[in-house]
């Protein structure tokens, strides 16, 4: 069912029952107030011979005047009376072929063919007093008022829902306006941005809502555009590389120390292929949002130590200390947590000149753990630092140097940082070392 439809029905729905109430209303009040009308003049006359009885139980002539009224003759009246108790009843005129005094101990309203009555009895002292007031006339005005208010209802429903139709379609206008904004939205027009000023207050949310998400995929877009780009040029140059030197090599007959000597460089661009490709896929697992780790409880101090031992030979090559302090808790994934520490070392190895030093520190806070990993390297200059974290950022003095590494390895850090709902915090100055700082939730 469409929403347009839903909301002229609820509307119909709506608008039925408020007329079908409000007419009842009407109906009940029109005939409760003739009914009372009636019966209070019913009444009145009733009590009228009570008192003539009461305080003047001698005076026939006022009893028969109340009971005969001034043309006792007269053919339909509309009020009969009744007085029980003497000798000789007193009546109205025709009374007793009419209403028989049995049929007032029945029901308040009686039907003699098509004349309806309205019955009322009072005792008083040894008086049996009957009334009835003839409410035909009364009854076909309350029938034909009822016959109005039904075909005013029905009316009225189809009337509403006509209008519910049109309420409806006037009301969705603004959504098949925003729709027809939205679906101009393109990949190549990202940057568009929907206008909350022109849609209804209760549109506005939806539109800011839009708009961030619109956002986000901007973003994205060009994030994934930069990473296609980085990623091409990283691939490119490998690529070409080997190209080169298989032409080279086949361009003319060489011996077999030759070509192996185009395997060996071969085989090490190929091993910087599977490294790049691996880090890659790595990184696009770690941002699917369903991605999650298995924490568990871990030894920082162990974690810390196993880092340091699997370094310790390079390091000693490089002529580099390291050293490791501080305790504390932790929950995480030892594995993801082992290679973010690993890439952080390996990067301060590649910084560090010989007579360095490397200190890998935990530090607990109320909320956190720190584990920091400080050097005493080169450093890295403001303009980099902002960039450390982006895929394939690589400073201007690594491209000089010519050194190794994808610029991949603070990116996946960040990654297994975040899969545990951290981050990483990078501190440098050139010539002041670098701190580089895993903050993890306990």
């Amino acid at each position: 069912m469409s929403l347009r439809l839903r909301l002229a029905l609820i509307f119909a729905a709506g608008s039925l029952g408020t007329l079908l109430a409000v007419t009842g209303f009407l109906y009940w009040a029109f005939q409760h107030e003739i009914n009372a009308r009636n019966r209070h003049l019913l009444e009145a006359k009733v009590q009228e011979v009570v008192a003539i009885l009461t305080h003047r139980p001698g005076d026939a002539a006022a009893l028969e005047e109340e009971l005969f009224g001034e043309d006792p003759v007269t053919p339909d009246p509309q009020t009969w009376l009744r007085v029980l108790g003497d000798p000789v009843p007193l009546e109205t005129p025709g009374m007793a072929q009419r209403l028989p005094a049995t049929w007032f101990a029945g029901p308040a309203k009686t039907k003699r063919g098509h004349r309806r009555y309205l019955l009322v009895a009072r005792t008083v002292g040894r008086h049996r007093i009957q009334g009835a007031l003839d409410i035909t006339e009364d009854e076909r005005m309350i029938i034909s008022y009822r016959r109005r208010l039904l075909y005013t209802l029905l009316l009225s429903a189809g009337a509403c829902s006509a209008l519910g139709a049109w309420a409806a379609h006037r009301g969705l206008k603004p959504l098949r306006i925003l729709a027809e904004s939205t679906g101009g939205i393109t990949a190549q027009r990202l940057g568009e941005r929907l206008d909350p000023g022109r849609v209804p207050a209760e549109l506005r949310e939806l539109v800011r809502a839009l708009n961030a998400m619109l956002d986000r995929l901007d973003h994205a877009f060009a994030r994934l555009s930069r990473f296609s780009a980085d990623l091409a040029h990283e691939l490119r140059t490998p690529i070409t590389n080997l190209m080169g030197e298989a032409e080279v090599a086949l361009s003319l007959e060489r011996p077999p120390e030759e070509y192996r000597q185009v395997l060996e460089s071969s085989l090490e661009e190929f091993r910087r292929l599977s490294r790049l490709i691996s880090r890659t896929l790595f990184l696009a697992r770690a941002e699917d949002p369903q991605a999650c780790i298995q924490a568990l409880p871990l030894d920082p101090q162990r974690l810390v130590g196993e880092v340091l031992a699997f370094y310790e030979a390079a390091a000693e090559e490089q002529g580099v200390r390291l050293s490791g302090s501080g305790e504390g808790d932790l929950r995480g994934d030892a594995d993801l947590l082992r290679q973010a520490l690993g890439n952080l070392v390996s990067n301060a190895l590649e910084a560090t000149p010989k007579g360095g030093l490397i200190e890998l520190s935990i530090r607990a806070t109320p909320q956190h753990l720190l584990l920091s990993v400080r050097d005493t390297g080169r450093g890295i200059g403001a303009q980099d630092l902002s960039h450390l974290l982006d895929r394939f950022y690589r400073t201007q003095d690594a491209l000089d140097r010519k050194a190794a590494g994808t610029g991949l390895g603070l990116a996946i850090v960040q990654s297994i940082a975040r899969l545990h709902g951290g981050e990483i915090l990078l501190q440098s100055e050139p010539g002041a070392g670098t701190i580089a700082t895993l903050c993890l939730p306990l």
